[in-house]
């Protein structure tokens, strides 16, 4: 993909530079780089320096613009989230077929998806609380989708690390957590522990087990 992207990238400066009827050494004078960097922008090399490319593009007129695009989401064993999800699947009751990384589709997944026999489970890990309102929005989405694919409730839990820095930047969205996310930790557990059904979306605090 970075070669792709080099070479898109190279195509339109020396389309831009031939428009402008500069030499190679002009538009490398121009930018202050040398004819060598130049060719090497040109020819799509991936391993130029982004403040070289805007330099060599803003020479003959241009300007990078870039942006990222969700495309996957990151593997759980990749994350640190892993052992959590082992957390759970060891004390949940044998009614439940778990998954864990269960895929939505467009590279998407629900962290660990507990399918009982009245509703589903979907649960979503997070080590670190960035940003709870837009995590939380993410959550919502996989849920709903996951609830249209089997046409049955889907509860969602978002599992969070215990650990000082995430209880207190979870303080600032007490009221939110309280509307959106009702049932508690205790609740959580006392529904994977027993099969029973949880009834409605919550919240579940994961101590980290000591290593």
């Amino acid at each position: 993909m970075a070669r792709d992207l080099s070479q898109g990238f190279g195509r339109e400066v020396l389309l831009a530079r031939t428009n402008l009827a500069l030499t190679r050494r002009a538009a490398s004078r121009r930018a202050n780089v040398s004819p060598t960097t130049q060719r090497r922008v040109e020819d799509g090399d991936p391993s130029v320096e982004m403040s070289t490319l805007c330099r060599v593009a803003s020479a003959v007129g241009l300007r990078v613009w870039g942006k990222a695009f969700p495309a996957g989401t990151p593997s759980l064993r990749d994350t640190g989230q892993l052992r959590f999800a082992e957390q759970v699947r060891s004390i949940a009751h044998v009614a439940y077929r778990i998954a864990v990384e269960h895929a939505m589709g467009n590279g998407r997944a629900i962290d660990m998806a507990l399918f009982g026999p009245v509703e589903i489970i979907a649960m979503e890990i997070e080590r670190l609380i960035a940003d709870f309102q837009a995590q939380y929005r993410a959550a919502s989405a996989k849920r709903d989708e996951l609830a249209v694919a089997h046409q049955r409730p889907v509860r969602l839990v978002m599992a969070l690390e215990d650990t000082r820095r995430n209880r207190a930047a979870m303080r600032e969205h007490e009221a939110l957590i309280r509307s959106v996310l009702p049932a508690d930790s205790r609740e959580v557990l006392r529904a994977i522990r027993t099969g029973d059904p949880l009834g409605r979306d919550g919240l579940l605090w994961i101590r980290p087990r000591a290593s």
